[in-house]
């Protein structure tokens, strides 16, 4: 239903680095900043060797630069989530609700945890998991790049296992929005091959509505 994309993505082999950020601020903002985000955190993790979580927090320095530079505007900011293979497994980081999912032995589970005011009141119990899917404030978010200073314990973080076989999805809220997790669970069983459970996962999306950009990055360890 956009007119226009604010979600980036980056996959660097090299570096076994996917990413998906997500933008918002209106026409062009966003993607503005969604872009700045993801060149400055695949460049930090890539030329100067930093962790996930030190690279977002760079990525959040130069967001609000660009907004104060006229190379945005102001109060653009984006969600951005981050994974790349390490010796330890899968090392994670990520602002904001756009998401890490692994799926081992056709079980999925998700990876990273929202910052969003949903995610909030799910936290503190006063809301069931399942009813969060399709809360009317589940867009909101609690957190993001680009909105103020961004301190290095504000950014989520993890390493998880990875073993061969297992599938590694990184997603905006495009597809979480309209997708419940057994569904993407569901569609990565159904069909093995990447790129189709790609395809897959984003034409379902737009079937359901397709009320937000989706950006899926599907990946085999």
């Amino acid at each position: 239903m956009r007119d226009h994309n604010e979600d980036t993505v980056r996959v660097n082999e090299n570096a076994a680095l996917l990413l998906v950020a997500d933008g918002m601020g209106g026409h062009a903002a966003g993607e503005v900043a969604s872009r700045i985000a993801a060149d400055m955190t695949e460049s930090a993790v890539v030329a100067l060797g930093s962790g996930l979580g030190d690279a977002l927090v760079e990525a959040n320095s130069a967001v609000l630069t660009a907004a104060r530079d006229g190379r945005g505007s102001p109060g653009m900011g984006t969600t951005c989530a981050a994974c790349r293979r390490v010796a330890d497994g899968l090392e994670l980081a990520w602002v904001g609700d756009s998401r890490v999912y692994r799926l081992r032995d056709g079980h999925l589970r998700r990876l990273s945890h929202d910052h969003s005011y949903v995610q909030t009141l799910v936290d503190s119990g006063m809301l069931a998991p399942e009813d969060a899917e399709r809360h009317p404030e589940r867009n909101i978010l609690s957190l993001c790049i680009g909105n103020g200073e961004l301190a290095r314990t504000d950014v989520g973080e993890t390493v998880h296992s990875l073993q061969p076989g297992d599938r590694v999805l990184v997603c905006s809220d495009g597809l979480t929005g309209e997708l419940s997790d057994a569904t993407i669970e569901d569609l990565l069983v159904r069909y093995p091959d990447d790129r189709e459970a790609v395809n897959a996962l984003i034409d379902a999306a737009l079937d359901a509505g397709g009320r937000d950009n989706v950006t899926v990055i599907v990946a085999t360890a």
